[in-house]
């Protein structure tokens, strides 16, 4: 049964190196593959608690509603196309009722694989803004840090995956791991698991996506209550304390997105970009999205909900919907860009009823009652990372990302040992 296992560890692995060169994969995709691996080693069905049941009862409804709200659209193609995304609502859930025991046994296995996923993908990124910030001018090999180490330098396309909110998602919640592991797993390298950390916080200072940021610093503040609590080290806690505050300054001093928040609000912003051109620095002046406009499609998105409430508008017809309504209301860069509600909570409630986001609601509540009431530390985590994305961005309308929250929730969910109960030394 272990050879099995391991077998099936590698071939995942093997899987995670393979398909991470290609854009549109993510890391919430290679998150499959290592299940599918892990999972391969026995059929078997278990009774889970009443709590982890309930979350896969109603994360399989979640998927009926959405697929029946198709019967209120009138774009039925359409309809059947952003379903798709929801797809892990579905499956994933069945996986877990079939390999329930398999993923009790292994989830300590597959949390590391992910991690060794997010930091291998990681690497990748930064060694291809690296490569990028190699010229040949006039001969000469120029080296030109800005040009792929500028903050925003996911936007420019240099990362290896097609959505940042996604991937960043990712990077915070291996970082998550790698403080569980700290604080409850008592490892023996260590330093392992530090380095590990110290790239994560790298990636989400480089990927710039404002609401990770803040996940990630929830998260940090989070872990030294959490480290308090565990082993009632005032001291040790204070100066865990101290670096953390520390090492948020020089985030919101030094990262160009979240230093410039507040002007984004209130107006645009000017980036300037600055690229080699035979050995000359030119400077390309170029408007920024200013932050305010989310604020104008949740209240478009409010007064559609007003409408909707009860049976939703159908998951085929609301992008239509939701345009029409932008060019209504003024608001001309989202209708001709398309953008999304960039909050899942509205979307779903407009686009599904009140069945649909009450059980999307309901989701993230028997989670939160788990964390509580298991005092789980790691499910805490996934549900700050999950919760703050969903309230700022659209998350549900691709795949990868369902397949992220979903996975997520339901590993963090198994990770309640005793050693995971608060003890005081």
């Amino acid at each position: 049964m272990e050879r099995k296992c391991n077998v099936f560890a590698l071939l995942s692995l093997l899987l995670v190196f393979s398909i991470s060169f290609y854009q549109q994969c993510s890391m919430a995709v290679m998150l499959a593959w290592t299940i599918v691996g892990v999972f391969g080693i026995k059929l078997s069905r278990d009774k889970n608690d009443k709590i982890l049941y309930a979350m896969e009862v109603c994360m399989l409804l979640f998927f009926v509603v959405n697929a029946l709200s198709i019967v209120f659209s009138y774009d039925k193609v359409e309809g059947l196309n952003n379903l798709g995304s929801l797809l892990p609502f579905a499956i994933v859930p069945l996986m877990a009722f079939s390999y329930s025991n398999n993923l009790k046994n292994n989830y300590i296995q597959l949390l590391r694989l992910f991690v060794i996923g997010a930091l291998s993908a990681s690497i990748i990124c930064i060694l291809a803004a690296l490569l990028r910030s190699f010229h040949i001018v006039e001969g000469s090999l120029v080296f030109n840090p800005y040009v792929g180490f500028r903050n925003q330098f996911v936007y420019t396309h240099l990362s290896i995956f097609l959505y940042t909110n996604t991937f960043a998602m990712c990077i915070v919640f291996a970082a998550a791991v790698l403080v569980w592991a700290l604080l409850f797993r008592n490892p023996h390298r260590k330093w392992l698991l530090y380095l590990g950390l110290v790239l994560c916080i790298l990636m989400i200072f480089l990927l710039s996506s404002r609401t990770n940021v803040y996940a990630l610093f929830v998260v940090f503040y989070l872990s030294v209550l959490v480290f308090y609590l565990r082993f009632n080290k005032i001291f040790h806690s204070i100066a865990l304390l101290i670096a953390v505050t520390g090492l948020f300054w020089v985030f919101q001093t030094c990262n160009y997105r979240v230093l410039n928040l507040s002007k984004q609000v209130t107006s645009y912003i000017i980036e300037e970009d600055i690229v080699m051109d035979n050995g000359y620095v030119i400077h390309h002046p170029r408007t920024i999205e200013n932050v305010n406009i989310r604020f104008q499609m949740w209240k478009t998105g409010v007064k559609l909900l007003r409408y909707y409430w009860l049976t939703g508008c159908g998951i085929g017809d609301y992008k239509g919907v939701l345009r029409s309504e932008y060019q209504f209301d003024g608001i001309y860069e989202a209708y001709q860009k398309g953008y999304d509600q960039h909050n899942q909570y509205i979307e779903t409630f407009t686009t599904s009823g009140v069945v649909g986001g009450g059980l999307l609601l309901s989701i993230m509540f028997i989670a939160l009652l788990s964390a509580i009431r298991n005092r789980n530390y790691l499910l805490f985590c996934c549900l700050i990372v999950v919760g703050l994305n969903m309230l700022l961005e659209s998350m549900l309308n691709r795949f990868s990302a369902s397949l992220f929250l979903v996975v997520a929730l339901l590993l963090s969910m198994q990770a309640k040992h005793s050693d995971l109960h608060i003890e005081r030394q």
